[in-house]
C-alpha cells in the first residue's frame, strides 16, 4: 500500500509523497521541477490527486503521469460522507477538495476528538470537525504572506514587511507583522469560541502548511503541527477504498 503516489496541487505549491506519513512530503512550485525530482521514484501502483490550483497545471501533471508511468491520476471530489465523516457544507460544489481531504486526514489521525484544523498556506483555512464526525464548516481568509503582500501592493507607502511580532510595535515593519499575526490568532481563537458556544470543547488545534510553525507559536492552546493532512486524507481514502474520485 506504500506505493501509491499522493499529490496535493495547491494554489502556490505542489506537495507529494509515496504512501503513508512515515516519510515527509516534498514540494515544488512547478511541474517541470516535479518531473526532475521524481525521476528516481519507484513506479507507483496508483496516483491520487487533490487539485485546487490552476487547471492547466493539472493537465500538465496528468500528461506527465501518463507518459512516465502510464497512469492517469484519480482526482478527489468532495462528497457528503466519507471515512465516517458527515459533510455539512451547504453546497459541496463550492468546497475545495483540499479542505475535504484535510478534514478526512485529521479524522483518521486524531479520531474521537473535537478539532480545529488550520491550513496555513497562501490562504488561511480554519475548519471544525467534531468528535462525532461532523464537519461543521469553517473560514477562509488571507494567509500571513498574502496579508502582508496586500498591504504592500494596496497602499502607497507601506513596505513589504520583514519585521517581528512584538508587544508594542515601534516601527512599521514590526507593526505590520504584529498586526497580521494577531489577526490570524484572532481568527483561530474565534473558531474555538464558536465551538464553546455550542458546548463542544476543543481538544486540539491541528496546524499544517508553510506557516504552521509561526502559527503554533501564536497560540496558547493545545496545538500540534503535522506535515500534510491533505495527503493523509488521500491515503486514508485509498486504504479504505472510500471517497469519490474521477479522472
Amino acid at each position: 500500500m506504500n506505493d501509491v503516489l499522493l499529490i496535493d496541487l495547491g494554489n502556490t505549491r505542489m506537495k507529494w509523497r509515496l504512501g503513508d506519513a512515515t516519510q515527509a512530503s516534498q514540494s515544488t512550485h512547478d511541474i517541470a521541477q516535479f518531473a526532475k525530482l521524481t525521476e528516481a521514484l519507484p513506479h507507483p501502483s496508483a496516483i491520487l490527486a487533490c487539485v485546487v490550483g490552476d487547471e492547466q497545471r493539472y493537465a500538465d501533471l496528468t500528461e506527465l503521469c501518463r507518459s512516465r508511468w502510464g497512469i492517469t491520476p484519480q482526482r478527489l471530489r468532495v462528497s457528503r460522507r466519507a471515512l465516517g465523516v458527515s459533510n455539512h457544507y451547504r453546497d459541496i460544489s463550492e468546497q475545495g477538495a483540499d479542505r475535504w481531504a484535510a478534514v478526512l486526514g485529521a479524522s483518521q489521525r486524531f479520531a474521537g476528538q473535537n478539532l480545529i484544523i488550520v491550513s496555513a498556506g497562501t490562504a488561511l483555512v480554519v475548519d471544525t470537525l467534531t468528535a462525532a464526525g461532523d464537519f461543521l464548516g469553517g473560514t477562509i481568509s488571507p494567509g500571513l504572506g498574502l496579508m502582508k503582500q496586500s498591504l504592500y501592493q494596496g497602499t502607497a507607502k507601506l513596505p513589504h514587511a520583514a519585521g517581528a511580532m512584538v508587544d508594542f510595535p515601534q516601527c512599521t515593519h514590526d507593526a505590520i507583522e504584529t498586526g497580521c499575526q494577531r489577526a490570524i490568532r484572532g481568527i483561530i481563537l474565534e473558531a474555538i469560541n464558536q465551538l464553546n458556544l455550542i458546548n463542544i470543547p476543543t481538544d486540539q488545534v491541528i496546524v499544517f502548511g508553510g506557516d504552521a510553525a509561526t502559527l503554533q507559536a501564536l497560540l496558547n492552546v493545545k496545538t500540534q503541527t503535522v506535515d500534510n493532512l491533505v495527503l493523509d486524507g488521500l491515503y486514508a481514502l485509498h486504504l479504505a477504498t472510500d471517497g469519490v474520485f474521477s479522472e
